[in-house]
């Protein structure tokens, strides 16, 4: 999960400027938090969040990769990468960070 101090940076900086968030460094990745929630990860220098059947036709639509653990296939992790376009529209890109916190939410709940 190797990734660049400028790259967390500029993801934290878009994401902090939307919704209050923390990040916390893990395993060489660094997980994103909302609320306590974990939603997202960066890892490789990459942007992921949580996903399940209530928002993955939103990231399957633009092609979105699933996050493969140590770039495994043996290892597919519920999250797919944030395409650029929707990093790139604030308003959209606080519908995915809800989106993804919902989904964790779901999850703990079962």
């Amino acid at each position: 999960m190797p990734v660049t101090d400028a790259a967390v940076k500029s993801f934290l900086e878009r994401l902090s400027a939307i919704r209050p968030i923390t990040s916390r460094k893990m395993f060489g990745g660094v997980g994103i938090y909302r609320d306590g929630i974990f939603f997202a990860v960066i890892d490789n220098d990459r942007l992921f969040f949580k996903v399940d059947e209530h928002n993955l036709p939103k990231y399957d639509g633009h092609g979105a990769v699933q996050w493969l653990l140590n770039d495994s296939v043996e290892s597919p992790m519920p999250y797919r990468i944030v395409p650029d376009v929707i990093q790139s529209d604030p308003d959209r890109l606080g519908e995915f960070i809800d989106d993804a916190v919902q989904v964790a939410i779901r999850k703990k709940k079962k």
